[in-house]
């Protein structure tokens, strides 16, 4: 597994504009062909393109499903469900993104989704779903990353939070750190899976030594519940 630098377009927001889970990646459809193949062989995932730049914010998923805001286009839809999965389409506007924290096995969800739209979203990842807050934050999308191994979290949040997380999560290694020089919003610099880790360029030392504390699992180590 490796953790290598990315940026888009000059931009360290990586996890803004990339959607990453553990079979598909969705990047920009102008994205270069060198960020593309990157993103390909880090995380070994198929790289769909899509007319959409700020996918990251607007859209989270699983290996079960995705779940899109309402101002996703037709034809980025079509693509979307190019993968075979479940795609729910929000009657309202959310960057869920943003507002969902999910793995394979779990996730948080800010309160400010209405039940209904839980239940659904719940349904579309096949996963349990706790409503909560992150760092009295309704973006519990965008304050912590997590992996179907691992999970970087805010250093904002209470200890009893980071501890809460790597339980609903079933996460095996949780840690509290930054990204890109010191920026508490952690999804928007880190995007990957089990198999590889992409991190904003201003990303420093010490905050890759924790990344790699939190999602580098140990040679034949497990991954979830």
């Amino acid at each position: 597994m490796e953790i290598e630098y990315l940026e888009y377009l000059g931009s360290i927001h990586i996890g803004v504009a990339i959607l990453c889970t553990e079979n598909f990646s969705f990047v920009p459809n102008n994205s270069t062909h060198q960020m593309k193949s990157l993103v390909e062989n880090i995380t070994k995932t198929n790289v769909i393109e899509l007319s959409e730049y700020i996918i990251g914010s607007l859209m989270v998923g699983n290996s079960h499903g995705f779940v899109v805001s309402n101002v996703i286009t037709q034809e980025v839809l079509k693509k979307i469900q190019t993968t075979n999965l479940t795609v729910y389409q929000a009657p309202e506007f959310f960057a869920f993104g943003n507002v969902v924290l999910t793995n394979d096995f779990g996730g948080i969800i800010s309160p400010i989704i209405p039940p209904k739209i839980r239940k659904q979203i719940s349904e579309t990842l096949n996963i349990p779903l706790e409503t909560r807050t992150l760092a009295k934050s309704d973006l519990v999308g965008s304050l912590a990353y997590v992996t179907n191994y691992g999970g970087l979290i805010t250093p904002l949040a209470e200890e009893e939070e980071v501890a809460e997380i790597k339980d609903i999560l079933h996460l095996k290694e949780i840690g509290v750190g930054s990204i890109n020089r010191g920026s508490e919003f952690v999804a928007s610099g880190i995007v990957g899976n089990t198999k590889g880790i992409l991190i904003g360029r201003e990303t420093t030392g010490i905050e890759i030594m924790e990344i790699t504390r939190c999602f580098i699992k140990p040679e034949g180590g497990e991954v979830g519940a």
